[in-house]
């Protein structure tokens, strides 16, 4: 699911204006535009204060996965065999430990 953007000037700029940083603009000989590369993510700036933008249309997402992490945080094992304390996320079964590489089932908790 493609999210929506929303860019935002972090020093709150009234212009609502942004410059594409690191995108790379083809033309032909008569300088009539052809197409267009933006180069891994693209970078955003305020034409009025130079700053770079902030896109705002990714936070209700972020905020949902933060809120999912917390009200489902890893489960915390023992190793049987190593005795390790580590953790896991909730709904691994079974569990390897990181430390000695044992494989084990696990059951919910009454």
């Amino acid at each position: 699911m493609k999210t929506l953007m929303f860019l935002a000037c972090p020093n709150r700029c009234s212009t609502n204006r942004f410059e594409l940083w690191n995108a790379s603009v083809y033309v032909d000989s008569r300088g009539r535009y052809l197409e267009h590369r933006a180069e891994d993510g693209p970078l955003y700036r305020c034409v009025e204060c130079g700053s770079p933008a902030m896109d705002l249309g990714e936070v209700p997402g972020a905020m949902a996965a933060d809120r999912e992490a917390l009200e489902n945080p890893p489960s915390q094992y023992t190793c049987p065999a190593c005795e390790e304390l580590f953790t896991a996320p909730r709904d691994q079964n079974p569990v390897v430990c990181p430390s000695c590489g044992q494989t084990f089932p696990v059951t919910d908790a009454p």
